[in-house]
């Protein structure tokens, strides 16, 4: 996996992956609970060794990697929402990263959360989803919402209304945020959408592959 398009490739996975949360919460006041959970886990993955590493390995975002996929080739229409959470993701991160102040606000908010807890693994995050929550959608309000044009989420009033509806959302867009710094700290960048789209996409299918045949 020496080929700069799947470090690419699984970073906007993560992206796509965090991104779907967004309209399934926004609509149904609800969403995977597999694909949450990971987000959450993902966020706390500060200092990776592997690009897979912020995942636990390439298998945890299969469904990112579809969706990418999706993305990239055929699927635009459908897809218009979950492009638009990406892409708003994206430039919102572009500024975070120029900002050291918030970054730090960031990491420091991120330490004390973890702090609470012995562990941040499957049985934490499943035990203190909801807690853990409304902490990182505190991150999201406070700290990068300021920063960028916030964006607009589209979905049903009833929902979106829900507070707790509202810190899923945040925290769903904070994992957005958390794969696109990992994307451009791969060398990820806007033009690549433009030229390199067939290169993503194949290395995206090439990952994919590799996820099916390992089960």
């Amino acid at each position: 996996m020496n080929n700069k398009y799947h470090h690419i490739a699984i970073a906007l996975a993560g992206v796509a992956q965090s991104a779907i949360l967004v309209p399934q919460l926004a609509n149904t006041g609800a969403c995977s609970t597999m694909l949450y959970e990971q987000t959450i886990k993902s966020v706390f993955k500060t200092s990776p060794t592997t690009t897979a590493d912020v995942y636990d390995g390439i298998e945890n975002i299969k469904t990112g990697l579809q969706t990418l996929i999706q993305l990239l080739s055929s699927g635009q229409k459908e897809q218009m929402q979950i492009i638009r959470y990406l892409f708003g993701t994206l430039s919102i991160t572009s500024k975070l990263l120029k900002n050291n102040d918030a970054l730090d606000k960031i990491d420091q908010r991120l330490k004390r959360i973890a702090g609470l807890y012995l562990e941040m693994n499957d049985e934490t995050v499943s035990a203190h989803v909801n807690d853990l929550s409304y902490s990182l959608a505190g991150i999201y309000s406070d700290i990068i919402s300021p920063i960028s044009t916030k964006i607009k989420v589209i979905g049903k009033v009833e929902f979106l209304q829900n507070s707790t509806v509202q810190a899923e959302v945040r925290t769903a867009l904070l994992g957005c945020v958390r794969s696109a710094i990992l994307w451009y700290q791969v060398g990820g960048s806007r033009f690549q959408f433009i030229f390199c789209r067939k290169r993503i996409c194949n290395a995206a299918q090439q990952l994919l592959d590799q996820i099916n045949r390992a089960n």
